[in-house]
């Protein structure tokens, strides 16, 4: 063999070892053969959580009202001024649970059931809804129609406006009031307002929150949704009934909460049912925690004119005319307007003319964002 050949074959050599040892060189003159796509994997669905949260909001309510019962009738023999307002507060608070266990069923996209379905005078939906906030106290009820919920959806504008209270006396001062008002629109439907004397929302974060309430979120989503659980459930209940809740920021500060309940929702005030027999007195210490509202509780908010609340809860001293035995203790009086006939309206002047209709001045209050309740102590500590 010649030399030339000897060295050629050794060139040749060392030229396919760099190969080789070259990583980005292929080590094969084809391709390799593709591996085969994975199967589409198919949707495991909501899994076993939805039934699981389903029975513990279902045991969670059985122990709430046990607990309630038992509460009446502690609440029932109790003397003690102290210790009775301690008990109100322990069946405050067990309202309160049972409101976030239905909420939870509502998110779950269970319907709440409700054992006596009713039509609910609209100044009675705004009283439960309060008597369910925890910060009930700082409520304030201004001007409300003379309207009330159907019995189907009655239930579920509580828990609306409940949720809008929650928020407003959360996010707003400890010494500030929240006004909640309902005014009569042009096309038959009613306006509830909520409104509270916070900081406000920035512009980004409202338009983020008025999407998630008409039920199309925006894209991108930058909102947490364990933060507004409240807001979340007003949104499953609006889309459900076709309420329109919308929020705003009023340039003087505060955010206002809207709640455009359509005509179809909306009925006149029932009758009262004649009495076949003279209703009894009522106890010294009735039971009050469901009565005939639907979510009445024994701590409701405080009285205010004709709009006060459906169980109102007195002084420790006691209101006045009470007799020595018992003077001082707290007491719970029904106040429900839901079988009160409206009083009737002085016939009008002849030489006046016809009086003018009832829509165009709550327009105008509405739109001057004005309610009866208001004082000017709630006025200037809003500016």
């Amino acid at each position: 063999m010649r030399s030339t050949d000897i060295t050629r074959r050794r060139a040749t050599w060392r030229q396919r070892a760099a190969r080789w040892l070259d990583p980005t060189v292929a080590r094969w003159d084809v391709a390799p053969p593709e591996a085969p796509e994975p199967p589409p994997s198919e949707d495991p669905g909501p899994g076993p959580w939805p039934a699981i949260c389903d029975q513990f909001a279902l045991r969670i309510l059985a122990a709430a009202y046990q607990m309630g019962t038992h509460l009446e009738a502690v609440e029932a023999d109790e003397q003690d001024p102290e210790r009775l307002e301690r008990l109100y507060r322990i069946d405050h608070a067990n309202t309160r649970i049972r409101r976030h266990a239905e909420n939870l069923q509502v998110l779950l996209g269970r319907r709440v059931e409700d054992a006596d379905p009713q039509t609910v005078p609209l100044v009675d939906v705004v009283r439960a809804a309060a008597s369910a906030v925890e910060h009930y106290p700082r409520i304030r009820v201004g001007h409300v129609v003379e309207l009330a919920v159907v019995e189907f959806a009655a239930d579920d504008v509580i828990r609306v406006l409940t949720e809008l209270l929650d928020n407003a006396t959360r996010f707003s001062p400890p010494t500030a009031a929240v006004t909640v008002s309902a005014f009569v629109t042009e096309d038959g439907g009613v306006l509830l307002r909520v409104e509270d004397a916070g900081v406000g929302l920035h512009p980004d974060h409202l338009i983020q929150l008025n999407a998630l309430l008409s039920g199309r979120p925006a894209t991108p989503v930058t909102l947490d949704p364990a933060a507004h659980l409240g807001l979340a459930v007003v949104a499953h209940l609006a889309v459900a009934h076709h309420l329109r809740v919308t929020l705003t920021t009023r340039p003087a500060g505060g955010t206002t909460a809207s709640v455009a309940v359509p005509g179809a929702l909306l009925c006149e005030i029932p009758a009262p049912q004649p009495a076949t027999a003279a209703p009894a007195p009522p106890p010294a210490w009735p039971p009050g925690r469901r009565g005939t509202d639907p979510w009445s509780t024994p701590m409701a908010a405080p009285h205010d004119g004709t709009n006060g609340p459906t169980v109102r809860l007195t002084t420790l001293d006691g209101p006045a005319g009470d007799s020595p035995a018992t003077a001082g203790l707290p007491r719970r009086v029904p106040e429900s307007v839901r079988d009160r006939v409206p009083a009737p309206r002085p016939p009008a002047d002849p030489g006046a003319g016809s009086p003018p209709e009832a829509w165009p001045d709550e327009t105008a209050a509405f739109a001057a964002g004005i309610s009866d309740a208001r004082t000017p102590t709630d006025h200037e500590g809003r500016q």
